[in-house]
């Protein structure tokens, strides 16, 4: 009878010490967010942005301007990457639709339709916007300098 109530104790004992464990462990691990519950560990949710042609690209404005106007669009995605706001970002050499892509931080598409209207390009509508939802590798340890010495010239 003795060896039972031992046994018991000690099982009691072994429960309660392995309870206390986990949740110790538990609390000192920082739980994730609802939404990135299901994110893989390394994935981060990231909106492309395709700027596609827009109602205006056509209207082709005199050479100076149009030079003005792009390098306004370049210093604004370099502010935009210096923000944190760009991952990444850059032109299609094809000349077809859609001229460029944004990898953008943000928490909805429609911060990303805020962050990338402010673009000179977009907002002349020279340029319009194309927005997807992508998961992939987490970009933050990926340093893409838009240096304007090298870009503009």
């Amino acid at each position: 009878m003795e060896n039972r109530h031992g046994a018991r104790a000690a099982t009691a004992a072994i429960v309660t010490v392995a309870l206390l464990l986990v949740g110790a462990i538990a609390t000192g691990v920082p739980a994730r967010s609802q939404q990135n519950q299901q994110l893989p560990n390394g994935m981060k949710q990231y909106f492309i942005a395709f700027l596609v042609k827009g109602e205006k690209f056509d209207q082709t404005p005199p050479k100076e301007e149009l030079h003005e106007l792009m390098q306004k669009h370049l210093a604004y995605i370099r502010s935009q990457a210096a923000a944190g706001k760009y991952a990444l970002a850059g032109p299609f050499l094809d000349n077809d639709r859609i001229r460029g892509m944004l990898m953008v931080n943000a928490a909805s598409a429609d911060e990303v339709r805020e962050i990338v209207g402010g673009d000179p390009m977009v907002k002349s509508g020279r340029m319009a916007i194309e927005i997807h939802p992508i998961m992939m590798a987490d970009l933050a340890c990926v340093v893409a300098e838009y240096n304007k010495k090298n870009n503009d010239k």
